[in-house]
């Protein structure tokens, strides 16, 4: 005679063994339990989540991407910049100085030597000294006036004749003839001489633009780029590797 016995419903909280839920082995004992799977993968004990090295790979591709592209861009500059120097104009600048000084009236104060001396400055501009000067270097008026800078020296009574052209020896040349024609100008006054205390020379005639100073501006310029673009770089992979 059967018993009746009561069953538990799922609504009584009966839970199913997990053996049960994998059903009886072939050899009629209790069957295993399966070992729980993950669905993001397997992954070494203690190293970082896929995830993070995805980001950190693209970070230093990032990285060295933005060293190539400071290089190149450095040597693009630094090249850019030397070929440019080496096809501007040569021009040579040359000078010649005249000193005053008073002629016979030793009390005449340096003021008035320093106003002097700026009326010759006047002088030395004038259509007769360029256009003598221009014989002498065989130049043009023109371009001997664009090219020559007359000046006074601050506190002093010395008159500079400065002649800057693309050959060395007509700017010194020029330089000089002016000097001269401002010498012979003087020789009348009564109150001041002036005496040419320096001649222009050829041979240290200096390099317009100078070409040192401008090589240092070129590479000064590389190393910025340089850095602004390792700066720009890392900036840029700093941010992917904080995306996620």
């Amino acid at each position: 005679m059967s018993q009746w016995q009561p069953q538990q419903s799922a609504g009584d909280g009966a839970r199913t063994p997990p053996d049960a839920a994998q059903g009886p082995r072939e050899d009629g004992g209790p069957a295993a339990a399966s070992p729980p799977t993950s669905s993001s993968g397997p992954r070494e004990p203690g190293g970082p989540p896929p995830a993070d090295d995805a980001r950190a790979a693209r970070s230093s591709a990032l990285r060295r991407r933005g060293v190539l592209a400071a290089l190149l861009a450095g040597v693009l500059v630094l090249v850019g910049g030397l070929v440019i120097i080496e096809q501007l104009p040569t021009r040579y600048s040359t000078k010649s100085t005249i000193s005053f000084a008073p002629r016979s009236q030793p009390n005449v104060s340096a003021d008035v030597i320093e106003l002097v001396a700026n009326k010759y400055a006047v002088v030395a501009t004038s259509t007769t000294s360029v256009a003598s000067a221009a014989r002498a270097a065989s130049v043009t008026r023109k371009d001997l006036r664009d090219a020559l800078s007359v000046s006074v020296a601050a506190n002093t009574a010395n008159l500079d004749i400065s002649v800057t052209l693309p050959d060395a020896n007509e700017a010194a040349t020029a330089a000089n003839t002016v000097a001269t024609v401002v010498s012979r100008a003087a020789a009348d006054d009564q109150l001041i001489a002036g005496e040419i205390t320096a001649r222009a020379d050829p041979v240290a005639a200096q390099l317009q633009p100078s070409r040192s100073l401008l090589r240092v501006v070129t590479v000064a310029a590389a190393l910025l780029v340089v850095g602004w673009v390792l700066f720009a770089a890392r900036q840029i992979s700093r941010r992917a590797g904080r995306t996620r």
